[in-house]
């Protein structure tokens, strides 16, 4: 009997989606190492994770969100804006300090917008920040006249550019946020609450939760992990784009959903989440290592997100069934 249930806990070990997900990017990374030895020079795997910190940042603001049921694709938009912000008041002689700080909150006012508008109106998420992104898009081209625009100074290209033992700095921000994030939804109260929020809303409120606060929250806080995350793009580029996170939103969702994060909530982890950034960000490298096109690629990620939701949730109706 003893023997009978250890082994049926090493069989659901066996099946777990994050062990199933971490044993599908150690199968990515063998296979793009077998395809082309430069996939594991030290340059491109310390290029590679250098450049996984901006999805990874965006994907861990947008998984407590998303447990809750909130969604947010807006975050593409408020980088490109922040950073076209930024880049146009430092041209205007603010100091490199403040310039940060005003983008920040630029971005996390955005957030709270989105919040705001989506549980007092009752708006469907997903209407009404594609409708902030293209606010935001179109005010960035219209303030930097559809050009990219300078931000170069030494604080900004020593955090993008310097390593501490050979790790990229920008990875140790990431880390940061993976354990910071970890915590909160592992062993808080304000973690609790977003789980059972997602579980069930109407549970959530009868139990005395503020469901509605706690999303505006959650909005605000998206916005502020989005304005970090345009901080370290404008790092790593130099410039503010107003282009820079138009292709954010793809990746960045596929990543959070093959992690794990159920699109009806309740569902996901940290550890799932970052394991999805991982694997979405091997395939992307490991495919331009190959040499395929840019648009090839954009249309695999989209293929795959398809692929991805439609599993999640053919699974999800076969446990319901049951």
């Amino acid at each position: 009997m003893v023997n009978d249930t250890i082994e049926k806990k090493k069989i659901n070990f066996k099946l777990t989606d994050t062990v199933i997900l971490l044993f599908a990017l150690i199968v990515l990374v063998i296979f793009f190492g077998l395809m082309n030895k430069s996939f594991f020079s030290y340059n491109n795997i310390s290029s590679m994770l250098k450049n996984m910190v901006i999805t990874g940042i965006l994907a861990l603001g947008l998984t407590p969100l998303m447990i809750a049921r909130g969604l947010d694709i807006s975050f593409g938009a408020s980088i490109s804006f922040t950073g076209v912000l930024m880049a146009v008041l430092y041209a205007k002689g603010v100091p490199l300090p403040y310039v940060l700080i005003i983008g920040v909150i630029a971005a996390t006012i955005i957030g709270y917008l989105n919040g705001v508008l989506i549980e007092n109106f009752n708006l469907l998420p997903i209407i009404l920040t594609l409708g902030t992104m293209s606010i935001f898009n179109a005010v960035a081209y219209v303030m930097s006249d559809a050009h990219s625009l300078p931000l170069l100074t030494d604080p900004l290209y020593y955090f993008a550019t310097k390593t501490f033992a050979k790790v990229p700095i920008p990875l140790f921000l990431l880390i940061v946020f993976v354990l910071v994030f970890w915590f909160i939804l592992t062993y808080t109260k304000i973690g609790r609450v977003i789980y059972i929020i997602g579980a069930n809303p109407k549970v959530a409120n009868l139990s005395g939760i503020k469901v509605k606060n706690v999303r505006i929250y959650l909005y605000t806080f998206m916005g502020l992990v989005a304005g970090i995350a345009s901080i370290v793009m404008i790092s790593i580029t130099g410039v503010g784009n107003p282009l820079a996170g138009a292709k954010m939103s793809l990746p960045v969702l596929s990543a959070v959903v093959l992690g794990g994060i159920s699109l009806a909530g309740g569902a996901g982890s940290v550890w799932g989440t970052i394991i999805g950034v991982l694997i979405v960000t091997v395939i992307f490298n490991g495919l331009s290592v190959l040499n395929v096109p840019s648009y090839y690629i954009q249309m695999f990620q989209g293929l795959a997100l398809i692929l991805i939701v439609s599993l999640y949730e053919i699974r999800n109706m076969r446990a319901a069934r049951r």
